[in-house]
């Protein structure tokens, strides 16, 4: 699924406009903040670069902590309990006040890698999102890219067989905008028939075990944008999608 062009078929043009710059790269200066006072294990410092009103969860909306004072709880605990620990990125994408880390996370001497979504607004860290490593029973990147050639040839059967029949589609965190193969052939024939010089092309991609998530750089009416999507894959079908814009 390519999120920016079924996102403009229910909102504004104006909101997907090519991201700001300046946006992006404050935002990754403020998640920065917080990785060298957590390998140093410094609480204070760490906690500095969150909101007040921090928001942790697992992906999608799975509550662990909220408000600063129970991050800081939190990370104090995990201090006490583990000897050493270290967390390094592998791959960062960024749209607007969103950052995503591709992480490699050290544990004493366990090493595991996860991805983490954060949202930034008023310099610090407003939200803190957890995607665990999951077992892939199939190659999930085979059936995405599958469906961006389906995209990008405007094949509105190859495109929709990619998905399973009961897709669900979301904005992030977790909010349904739609669901099921009619709704996406109904929303996507008409961009496909209309858009003569639709174009996908993947600009940053992270592979965490069932998920694969993408930047994308869109063409459509001869305007480029740039979105992200979460793609997660069931029985060789894409089963979920979750939208950040």
């Amino acid at each position: 699924m390519k999120l920016s062009l079924f996102i403009l078929l229910i909102l504004p043009l104006s909101l997907f406009s090519q991201s700001n710059t300046q946006i992006k790269k404050q935002a990754e200066e403020i998640v920065q903040k917080h990785i060298t006072p957590f390998n140093n294990r410094n609480l204070e410092e760490f906690a500095k670069a969150f909101d007040i009103h921090v928001l942790v969860s697992q992906f999608p909306n799975d509550t662990m902590s909220l408000g600063r004072d129970k991050l800081k709880e939190s990370y104090a605990r995990f201090f006490n309990k583990n000897e050493k620990s270290n967390v390094k990125v592998l791959n960062r994408m960024s749209l607007k006040d969103v950052v995503i880390d591709e992480e490699l996370g050290t544990v004493n001497h366990s090493t595991n890698r996860h991805i983490t979504i954060y949202k930034v607004a008023n310099n610090s860290i407003k939200s803190m999102t957890f995607i665990n490593n999951a077992k892939a029973t199939s190659n999930p990147e085979a059936i995405v890219n599958k469906q961006l050639e389906a995209y990008n040839k405007r094949d509105i059967d190859a495109f929709v067989e990619t998905y399973t029949n009961n897709v669900k589609l979301y904005t992030f965190p977790n909010n349904l905008i739609t669901e099921g193969h009619d709704a996406i052939r109904k929303q996507y024939a008409s961009m496909f028939n209309k858009t003569s010089d639709l174009n996908a092309q993947i600009v940053n991609r992270m592979v965490l075990g069932n998920k694969i998530i993408d930047k994308e750089m869109v063409t459509a009416n001869g305007n480029i944008f740039y979105a992200i999507a979460i793609y997660e894959v069931k029985n060789e079908k894409i089963s979920k999608v979750t939208f950040i814009q």
